[in-house]
């Protein structure tokens, strides 16, 4: 595929929702509208270039066949998982071969050095948004409150958690190092490159300076990590530009610092809780692993798992709260899935080592010809980093799918760059219908889905007492959103039976909480069902929630004996 310029107009609509705040409701996945937004733009992208495209030769990769034998491997042990569990799991696979098939997508598309360089600028681009973002939020929050809110006082960007932009504007600081040291970026016109250089020096500062102040430890390690690496990788061959950007970067972190301690009212945040939280995760994890380290625990299932082993062993969710994820993508999928899953994520991990050595070689090899492109692949390698690293210390790519969709762009342009193409080939022709019907359909589940979201939130901010929207909602249009639709329609009858005084209201609830409870923990859904429990008379199943949900949350009097 050739990239053209309606190609950079679609990858720059991607990046669009990152300076639109839509009001939700939290949670991970397919529950934030941003991450349908993002969706949307990348199966719009993937049907353009289908459609659009000259038809050529398919470009397959040892990397690409790799990546799709792993992803085959690990979808295997949905078909043990628990019936309740499956929903879940699918749509994690879902999201997993849906991000093979962009990755795949974007490995078709030829590319210059400036047209490549170009996809660079629009995703370092869309790091200083979200430091500018960040900025507001510390230093202007009555102005943020009309853009995107803060977070208790924090600077949390679009995405609304501190580690997830953090790690964002820590691969904008890979890619402005790049631009700023690498002479393959630098542009013929003089006026040109003087003012390219003069961003890049400001970028180079800035995002620096809100890493600090985001006070992520993660976001703190990969910018040492991309510093350090572009300092061994290009500190003997371009001393003088990595001097300057060092100069530059330490500066910033010094001035940001200095404003921190001295300047602002900004206080250090304190991680102890967090740090408690993460090494009891990780304790419980592997002693889940141990008990079942052949078949898993089963995909889907991890909260619920998770928190009664540890109930099993008289512990609780005190400080550790409701774990959805064991903070670590290996470790979620070595659990649920068992040693199946495990082989997968080792062929994945695998599979990049090679492609960094793969990179190394052909720096190696640009270099000594004097090519314009020497130093690319290993820039690439550093971008890959901050994201990589913060998927095995927290769940970046459920928390922001633009996240997921620049590893992948990265990972692919990396590996058009310097894979060897398997075979002679074949067309594309008879690839391009399967993968536009599937990326319209796609398009169209996302539209949907942000449509359908929209209806729940704006019902969730009323406090359920306007149901007629969520009613007429299609089923074609909900199902993406059926638990949290459940969800609301069972809370709105609760409080309809406030009114109406209508049993039959209580036991719908009470099926479904049972239900819900097999896959989900709430403390909420649970004293709602003691109570309808108890009034129903069902006192042997009822002392059972209870002594669970007290167990589960200590420190709730909702499930204290004497309140029943």
């Amino acid at each position: 595929m050739i990239f053209d310029r309606i190609f950079f107009l679609f990858i720059f609509l991607l990046f669009i929702p990152l300076a639109i705040y839509i009001p939700n409701p939290g949670g991970i996945g397919l529950s934030l509208p941003f991450n349908l937004l993002v969706y949307g733009g990348a199966a719009l992208l993937m049907g353009v270039c289908w459609r659009a495209t000259p038809l050529r030769r398919m470009v397959i990769t040892p990397t690409c066949r790799a990546i799709f034998v792993a992803c085959s491997v690990l979808a295997l042990p949905v078909i043990f998982t628990r019936p309740e569990w499956q929903s879940a799991a699918v749509w994690r696979l879902a999201g997993l071969f849906a991000g093979a098939a962009f990755y795949f997508t974007w490995l078709q598309v030829r590319m210059t050095a400036r047209q490549r360089h170009a996809v660079l600028y629009v995703i370092l681009s869309a790091a200083v948004v979200q430091a500018i973002m960040g900025g507001v939020q510390l230093f202007a929050p009555q102005l943020a409150q009309f853009w995107v809110p803060a977070n208790g006082g924090r600077a949390v960007g679009i995405f609304q958690q501190p580690n997830v932009t953090a790690s964002f504007i820590a691969t904008g600081s890979a890619l402005a190092l790049a631009a700023f040291v690498l002479p393959g970026f630098q542009l013929s016109t003089l006026g040109a490159e003087r003012w390219r250089r003069r961003a890049l020096a400001a970028a180079l500062v800035l995002l620096p300076m809100l890493l600090v102040w985001l006070q992520s430890r993660t976001g703190w390690l990969a910018g040492v990590l991309v510093l350090g690496a572009v300092l061994l990788c290009f500190g003997r061959r371009y001393p003088r530009a990595v001097t300057i950007a060092s100069v530059l970067v330490v500066s910033g972190v010094i001035a940001a610092a200095m404003v921190l301690w001295l300047g602002s009212d900004m206080r250090y945040t304190s991680h102890t809780g967090s740090n408690q939280a993460r090494f009891a995760m990780l304790s419980s994890t592997l002693a889940m692993i141990a008990e079942k380290p052949i078949l898993g625990w089963g995909y889907g299932g991890f909260e619920y798992s998770f928190q009664h082993f540890r109930l099993a062993q008289g512990l609780s969710t005190h400080g550790v709260g409701i774990a959805r994820h064991p903070h670590n993508e290996l470790l979620l999928w070595w659990v649920e899935g068992g040693m199946v899953a495990l082989l997968g994520m080792l062929l994945l991990v695998w599979t990049g080592f090679k492609l960094a050595a793969r990179a190394c070689w052909h720096d190696q090899r640009t270099s000594a010809c004097g090519k314009a492109s020497a130093g690319e692949a290993l820039a690439l390698c550093v971008a890959l980093l901050p994201i990589a690293l913060h998927s095995q210390t927290e769940y970046p790519f459920y928390l922001s799918a633009l996240h997921w969709l620049v590893f992948l762009l990265l990972l692919a342009m990396l590996d058009r760059l310097v894979g060897p193409r398997l075979g002679s080939g074949t067309g594309l022709k008879r690839w391009r219908l399967p993968m536009l019907a599937l990326s319209l359909a796609a398009l169209f589940v996302m539209v949907t889905g942000f449509y359908s979201g929209q209806v729940l939130t704006q019902a969730e901010r009323g406090g359920l007492q306007e149901m007629r929207q969520v009613d007429a909602l299609p089923g074609w249009a909900s199902w993406m959103h059926d638990d949290r639709l459940e969800f609301d329609r069972q809370l709105a009858g609760l409080l309809a039976f406030n009114r109406t005084r209508d049993e039959q209201r209580l036991e719908t609830y009470a099926l479904w909480a049972q239900r819900y409870l097999n896959h989900r923990i709430d403390k909420n859904v649970y004293a709602n069902l003691l109570v309808i429990l108890y009034q129903q008379q069902q006192y042997v199943l009822a002392d059972e929630l209870r002594y669970e949900a007290a167990l589960l949350f200590p420190h709730d009097r909702r499930f204290a004996r004497s309140s029943f």
